[in-house]
């Protein structure tokens, strides 16, 4: 009898060690995965709670919870600097700029100027001078950007308004997916309206540089926009597409005010939807190319909703 007691016991303490291991690797590869994440400056990561219970789903909530915040926090920070660093530029452009546009619109207009040789040279003047004030111009909606007026609407209706305008030509498919059991959400609605038709935009825009490969022209073009919301997490919706992917020189600058690769674009596009997004509470983020099949995704995420 005291044989099988022995076993017995030995068996537990055996089973305690091999759980307790299994708890400790499980342990080690989630912090490894977290510090790569980190490393990589990838602070849209979140560690899964599938396989956890007790006190370790509510410790990795805690990680997730506490990495959205930095995020949103960091993007507070850059959107922050570039408010600031605008309304500098602004102003010294305004004040070097709008004299010699207006001399030179003076100028333009007498008679004696218009039938001279230095006309063309005055009007380049001009001209030049305008084109800047233009390009200032969207400083000031860059930081003039309407304060949001939060309430709460269906997700699933906003994005269903976005699929009926015609944003994509007829070769392209747009298509939603929904995966929340609640579908209301506390923000401005015209607002983060606008994020999504931005970025399915720019999406539209992907397929044009696809290169003349067989296999890539031929190649169905895509464009998904998943809402969904975990257990305990916020909203967030993903916008995917299979159109070329962001070059990995060019991706770490896209939020940037008026960077762009576009030979008409502003630059100003991506930045303001990442200021909508900070003043809703959330943040926007590219994801990694090849995230869950797709070489292209731009992931919003509500961090702050209304209770």
């Amino acid at each position: 009898m005291n044989i099988y007691v022995v076993l017995a016991c030995v068996s537990v303490l055996v089973l305690f060690l091999f759980l307790s291991w299994r708890r400790v690797r499980k342990v080690r590869k989630m912090c490894e995965s977290l510090k790569e994440a980190l490393d990589n400056h990838d602070y849209s990561f979140r560690l899964s709670t599938r396989d956890y219970s007790g006190a370790n789903a509510v410790l990795i909530s805690a990680i997730n919870e506490m990495m959205e915040r930095i995020s949103v926090e960091r993007q507070n920070m850059e959107v922050r600097s570039w408010e600031k660093l605008t309304r500098i530029l602004t102003h010294e452009i305004m004040n070097s700029i709008t004299p010699i546009t207006a001399l030179s619109s003076t100028f333009m207009q007498r008679k004696d100027v218009r039938e001279s040789d230095i006309y063309k040279g005055i009007k380049a003047i001009h001209d030049t001078s305008a084109g800047l004030l233009d390009f200032v111009d969207g400083y000031r909606k860059f930081t003039a950007l309407q304060k949001p007026h939060p309430d709460y609407f269906s997700i699933r209706d906003m994005l269903m308004d976005v699929q009926e305008l015609g944003l994509v030509p007829d070769d392209v498919v747009l298509y939603t997916k929904f995966d929340c059991d609640n579908e209301m959400i506390y923000a401005d609605r015209n607002l983060i309206r606008q994020v999504v038709i931005n970025i399915v935009k720019n999406a539209v825009e992907s397929f044009s540089r696809i290169s003349d490969h067989p296999v890539a022209k031929r190649r169905e073009k895509l464009i998904q926009i998943f809402a969904y919301q975990y257990v305990g997490t916020a909203m967030r919706i993903s916008i995917s597409n299979n159109g070329a992917m962001i070059p990995e020189d060019v991706a770490s600058d896209i939020f940037v005010p008026f960077f762009t690769t576009k030979n008409n674009g502003s630059g100003i596009g991506l930045s303001l939807c990442r200021q909508i997004m900070l003043l809703s509470g959330g943040s926007i983020t590219l994801l990694p190319p090849g995230t869950n099949g797709w070489p292209t995704t731009f992931l919003l995420e509500f961090v702050n909703e209304k209770k």
